[in-house]
């Protein structure tokens, strides 16, 4: 198989599943064992994990990456080290912004449950109730498609190659020699793209009759009956909460969470942040990923730094031990309410481990992020990283070590 093949291949299936990280990589990251009571504050020996993390990035082919722990009160440990871009030499820092992928499906999955405490929404009605235009699965079209459905990824709705239109070339016109002509190539393919709101993207591909609709959007699977994850699905579920409210989804979750948590670096537009500080991503440390951005920002474009998704992680952590400030418990408990879905388990939009863990993951091109809450060990950790994971991974088994390491506090 030519390179083209590989790189294509790798592609699609990041865009298609930006969740997959790496499996081997995610059950390291996210082992351990679950305790019937929460247990006191250990002690941490940051001095001698400082270290070792320190020698296994400089022994890496990582640019640049940062990690923060925290407890139900305060951070308790950050690390960043590397390079945001290493041709000018700037740090990756502890306020270091990257777009952190599929993790942005977890603020879909607060603002679902605040929106269900707002009374606005209902988790099993209809979403056609809240929609502008109507939404039916061609193979069941008496099979009604929930925010359950949708939640846990059982919509019935695909993602395929009709994904590849939510990435948006910031610079089209702008050539980049260095890159391989393959990959230069299927950036050519994403810089034909559009740049719509995400309620015509999604209307183009999902009602019928539209002009990028097709059965094959959809999975022959009714509604409820089996997992497919599905970044489209979620931003569905991000727009029925935009139709609900009669707001945008981005002011809703700055309102009811990044504004309340103070997460003053956050925001799902440059212009929102200090992009002075945003990270140049990378293929590997040779190749630069062409500026882009999504149309579907709910499903994976959130930008923050690891200072404030530590103070997200703090709210999450005491919302799923019953004391969390952005939701009343029985949403909280509704969010972490697990169900099986064949190999998988999930609440609303969280994996839930057998362990108890609450997990999620993202990549994109030049990006991959990671977190996980230890809710009966009261611990979270998050930790993002400004390359990909799919092309180059020459870095992973830096990764894979760090993350055993963190495994052990």
């Amino acid at each position: 198989m030519n390179y083209m093949s590989n790189i294509q291949i790798t592609i699609k299936r990041n865009l298609r599943l930006k969740n997959l990280f790496l499996l081997v990589f995610i059950s390291l990251l996210f082992a351990c064992k679950s305790e019937k009571v929460l247990a006191p504050e250990p002690v941490y020996n940051f001095t001698k994990l400082d270290s070792t993390i320190t020698s296994l990035y400089n022994n890496s082919e990582i640019p640049g990456f940062s990690l923060v722990v925290v407890n139900n009160e305060k951070i308790i440990f950050q690390k960043s080290l590397g390079y945001a871009d290493i041709s000018t030499q700037k740090s990756f820092t502890n306020n270091t912004l990257q777009n952190i992928g599929s993790v942005s499906k977890t603020f879909i999955a607060l603002a679902v449950m605040k929106a269900v405490d707002l009374r606005k929404v209902k988790l099993d009605e209809n979403i056609n109730t809240y929609l502008p235009f109507k939404i039916v699965h061609p193979l069941f079209p008496d099979s009604a498609i929930t925010l359950r459905n949708l939640s846990n990824h059982t919509a019935g709705i695909n993602d395929g190659d009709i994904y590849f239109k939510s990435y948006i070339v910031d610079n089209p016109s702008q050539n980049h020699p260095l890159l391989p002509a393959e990959v230069q190539e299927y950036f050519s393919f994403m810089k034909l793209n559009k740049d719509i709101d995400d309620s015509e993207f999604l209307k183009n591909i999902l009602v019928k009759k539209e002009i990028w609709y097709s059965e094959d959007n959809f999975t022959k699977d009714a509604p409820g009956e089996k997992f497919e994850y599905s970044n489209i699905g979620a931003t569905l579920a991000a727009f029925v909460i935009e139709s609900a409210m009669g707001i945008t989804y981005e002011d809703f979750t700055k309102q009811y969470i990044i504004s309340p948590l103070q997460m003053n670096q956050t925001g799902w537009e440059s212009s929102q942040i200090n992009s002075a500080n945003f990270v140049t991503r990378y293929f590997s440390k040779e190749l630069i990923v062409p500026d882009y951005h999504l149309i579907t920002k709910a499903d994976g474009g959130l930008l923050t730094s690891t200072t404030d998704f530590g103070k997200y992680l703090i709210e999450i952590l005491n919302g799923a031990n019953g004391n969390g400030t952005l939701l009343t418990k029985n949403s909280y408990k509704e969010m972490f309410t697990k169900k099986v879905i064949g190999e998988r388990s999930f609440g609303i939009f969280w994996s839930i481990e057998d362990n108890g863990n609450l997990t999620h993951d993202g990549s994109d091109p030049g990006i991959a992020a990671n977190c996980i809450i230890k809710k009966d060990k009261n611990i979270a950790y998050f930790l993002m990283t400004n390359i990909s994971s799919e092309i180059s991974q020459v870095h992973v088994p830096a990764l894979l070590e760090i993350s055993k390491k963190l495994d052990e506090i």
